[in-house]
């Protein structure tokens, strides 16, 4: 099964960051097979926090949603 990247949404927030991201799934011969959206949600852990620290933490945690996608 082969996974392809499509369009990216980071949305910031006061409180902190949503990525959406829409994927592909092909399979050998490159028929689709699903196309979910999959959407991290990440809070500031505190006020003082820099949302490009959060973004960070939120783009880690999306690449694991895939990882674990493409496995399973």
């Amino acid at each position: 099964m082969k996974l392809v990247k499509g369009l990216k949404i980071v949305v910031y927030g006061n409180e902190g960051v949503v990525i959406r991201q829409r994927v592909k799934f092909l399979d050998d011969m490159g028929n689709l097979v699903k196309a979910p959206i999959i959407e991290v949600r990440e809070k500031k852990r505190h006020d003082k926090e820099p949302l490009e620290d959060v973004k960070k933490r939120a783009e880690k945690r999306l690449e694991e949603k895939l990882r674990e996608m493409m496995r399973g």
